[in-house]
């Protein structure tokens, strides 16, 4: 696994190492080790230093549909439990909150003009494309330049494990043609890469291919760590990724 494994106290947590070193933004995946239903957003609060009430989440649709957070809403709280599958703020002292059990969570900084965005990406938002749509939604309201995006990919179930149908994986061929390698096939079985769609449409939509972090942490396989829905039967459990604009 390409992360860090930090602890606070008994819980335990993962982060990007290069998201370390950037002193505007604090980030967290949370697992399953000290992690709990009724404890998740107490937890947060403690490793991020962040009041409850701040933490910004949004009810997952498995869409492409995008909240913006900025100056122009008046109570941030109102955000909370809209439908959607990707948040942007440039609000500092939020934590944008996205929930997790295989799907993909997609960490976004804008480097330069000092910005943060999340998204959920399972195979339906990831094939209408959340990642390009979260760089054009960062360049359309803030003016980022997509050069200056370090963009994270969290623990997710990965290509060795997420079997797909034979159907859903021409789907894929046929709306991303020029994607190579997003598909793989063996012992007449289809499985699609998660990572490495998100990976080309974050590449297509400008975002330098050094600016992207693939954790490659399967969640399908690491099941002592973390919850996968695919592996356990659909758990109801969930892990969390959540990202702090200081």
């Amino acid at each position: 696994m390409n992360i860090l494994k930090e602890h606070k106290e008994n819980i335990q947590y993962f982060q990007f190492k290069r998201f370390q070193e950037i002193d505007f933004i604090d980030h967290i995946f949370s697992s399953k080790i000290g992690w709990a239903v009724e404890n998740t957003f107490n937890n947060v609060s403690n490793i991020l230093d962040i009041e409850e009430v701040n933490i910004i989440h949004l009810r997952q649709i498995h869409s492409n549909h995008i909240e913006i957070i900025d100056k122009n809403i008046e109570n941030y709280s109102s955000i909370i439990g809209k439908e959607g599958d990707g948040l942007i703020t440039n609000i500092s002292n939020l934590a944008l909150m996205t929930y997790h059990a295989d799907c993909v969570p997609i960490y976004f900084i804008d480097t330069n003009k000092k910005k943060i965005g999340l998204a959920h990406g399972g195979w339906r938002g990831s094939f209408d494309n959340i990642s390009g749509k979260m760089v054009e939604t960062f360049i359309k309201n803030f003016n980022t330049d997509p050069q200056d995006l370090l963009v994270g990919i969290g623990p997710s179930i990965g290509p060795c494990c997420y079997e797909v149908s034979r159907n859903l994986g021409e789907d894929f061929l046929k709306k991303y043609r020029s994607f190579n390698e997003i598909i793989i096939k063996k012992q007449n079985k289809v499985y699609l890469d998660l990572w490495r769609l998100n990976y080309l449409q974050l590449k297509s939509a400008g975002v330098l291919e050094n600016n992207i972090i693939n954790s490659k942490a399967c969640t399908s396989c690491n099941v002592d760590e973390f919850y996968s829905y695919r592996r356990e039967n659909g758990t109801q459990e969930r892990m969390v990724a959540v990202i702090k604009l200081i």
